[in-house]
């Protein structure tokens, strides 16, 4: 998982991140151009790029299910959708603004929502069975679910911060890094802290209960513990546990009240 899944979070990471400043200057570098050279460029960027997100899809759903004939759900399909997509672009004005910001923008919310709707029992099983037993798919089920929570979290706080600072900094010529820098990190790093620090201590929590369903750590023990009928080594974990929990309250609480 390591060595194919990673890569894919990266390049997937990697590929908003390219699109998003891509299609700024790209679409600065298309405004230059007259309506011929504009009109082929798009059609070029668009077989090339449908192709390669068609062809990586064929790919993922071939490494997860194995198909008799990988062709058919790679190549053929890529090509054919690079065509219509081409064609299509071929008709449409090239010389507007177009929105990719906002197509990256809904794309991920969506991803976070089809995760954060998922439990992180749910998660486990799956990694349990992805990955065997172990800590592993418990980390895995864990980050997943946090990095959706987290992140509906954060972009709901962006898009709730005060306009009147960002309107009096950019009113003294500042450049829209400055922006960023002097007017959203001020006023989203404190609920960005509290919120993490939340996180962190319901992840301690649920770290139990995944344990239960193999993925490792002392609720795996524990559960070994009940099953077995050995349940003074299992009030002891349990102890443990909840001491372990008030102990990270109080740290988290300290924490916010020091940055906060």
């Amino acid at each position: 998982f390591i060595l194919i899944g990673l890569p894919g979070v990266l390049g997937l990471l990697g590929a908003f991140l390219a699109a998003s400043y891509g299609s700024h200057y790209g679409q600065e570098a298309v405004l230059r151009l007259n309506e011929t050279s504009a009109r082929a460029l798009t059609v070029a960027v668009t077989l090339v790029g449908t192709a390669v997100l068609v062809y990586g899809i064929g790919s993922a759903l071939n490494w997860l299910y194995l198909f008799d004939n990988p062709e058919r759900w790679t190549t053929i399909p890529a090509a054919v959708a690079a065509v219509i997509m081409a064609v299509v672009a071929g008709f449409l004005r090239v010389k507007r603004p177009f929105a990719v910001g906002f197509v990256i923008y809904t794309i991920s919310r969506s991803i976070l929502n089809a995760l954060r709707s998922i439990e992180p029992l749910i998660m486990g099983i799956v990694f349990v069975v992805w990955v065997s037993l172990g800590p592993f798919a418990g980390i895995m089920a864990l980050t997943l679910h946090t990095i959706a929570a987290l992140g509906k979290l954060f972009s709901e706080q962006i898009e709730g911060i005060d306009e009147g600072p960002i309107e009096a900094i950019l009113s003294t010529g500042a450049s829209r890094l400055q922006m960023i820098v002097y007017a959203v990190i001020p006023q989203i790093i404190p609920p960005y802290i509290a919120f993490t620090l939340y996180r962190w201590d319901i992840n301690v929590r649920m770290s139990t209960i995944i344990g239960f369903v193999g993925g490792g750590g002392i609720g795996f023990v524990l559960s070994q513990n009940i099953q077995q009928l050995r349940y003074r080594q299992a009030s002891v974990m349990m102890i443990a546990i909840a001491l372990v929990v008030m102990l990270l309250d109080y740290v988290s609480s300290r924490i916010r009240a020091r940055i906060i």
